[in-house]
């Protein structure tokens, strides 16, 4: 029986700006995509049993609503196979952590899976399954840096400076996208805001000039633990501070030549990961 592993980078947003509310509870934003060396691991083998999902320590997520049963039901509905596999994930990316954990393991499954069968399903219907299963899903094709537009499925890769360090701190609890996001639409009028990120990628001097992220006082007022988190960091000099996507995860710049220092002083409830940028998104084995 064949085997395939696939390793499912974490992503964080160096930029993050709402432009305007869709329906269905979409929001039209642009955001600045960087695939990051921390990475949650599929092993996807073919089987002649039943298809089971085995998530390493967290049997809650053994479920058909998890991402990567999903994308096994839209390739078999597509090609119109049972497609029975053993798939085990071992999650090292926090869950609900704005590092896009769920949606690197949605493109992960649809890539192992495809590969292991070696199913005649193009790049094209693959993004359209992506696109199905979450906005971020796309961009951990091709990882690296890139701009997202659209509600973040229009991805557009990008050459920013990759010699630098992150030291990432999650507080240990989860973060509801949908409620950051309700919150920040009562600030929206009815007409969309002007992008900027174009702008701000041309003439930014350094990488700290490109951090935004509208959505970080709103998740700061809901926790203000993000608030804390984001205060301790920058008392340590780095080149910038930001919170990643929605939170709760705040990530800090370690300029190239520097050691970064694994959460020295911080509380041991915290989980502090140093990381690096990837020029790259999923990869098989």
């Amino acid at each position: 029986m064949r085997i395939i592993r696939a390793l499912a980078p974490a992503k964080i947003n160096l930029f993050l700006r709402v432009l305007a509310r869709r329906p269905y509870g979409y929001h039209s934003i642009e955001t600045l995509f960087q695939a990051i060396d921390l990475y949650d691991e599929l092993i996807v083998e073919e089987t002649s049993g039943s298809t089971a999902l085995e998530v390493v320590g967290i049997p809650e997520l053994q479920s058909e609503g998890n991402l990567v049963m999903r994308a096994l039901r839209w390739l078999e509905k597509h090609v119109g196979v049972d497609l029975r596999v053993k798939i085990r994930l071992d999650k090292r990316i926090p869950m609900a952590a704005g590092l896009g954990g769920g949606s690197s393991d949605a493109a992960a499954a649809l890539l192992s899976i495809r590969e292991l069968f070696r199913l005649p399903v193009s790049d094209e219907e693959i993004r359209s399954a992506a696109l199905g299963l979450g906005a971020d899903v796309p961009f951990f094709f091709t990882g690296g840096a890139a701009v997202g537009e659209g509600i973040g499925e229009l991805v557009t890769p990008v050459t920013i400076p990759e010699d630098y360090g992150l030291l990432l701190v999650n507080p240990g609890f989860p973060v509801s996208t949908a409620a950051v996001y309700s919150e920040f639409s009562k600030t929206l009028t009815g007409r969309s805001r002007e992008g900027r990120l174009w702008n701000v990628l041309r003439e930014a001097r350094t990488l700290a000039d490109l951090l935004h992220n509208d959505l970080q006082p709103v998740t700061e007022s809901l926790y203000p633990e993000v608030f804390t988190i984001r205060t301790r960091l920058k008392e340590q000099g780095l080149l910038g501070v930001l919170m990643s996507g929605s939170g709760p995860t705040v990530f800090g710049i370690v300029e190239h030549g520097n050691a970064v220092e694994s959460g020295k002083g911080l509380p041991l409830k915290w989980r502090a990961i140093v990381a690096r940028p990837l020029n790259h998104g999923v990869t098989l084995e």
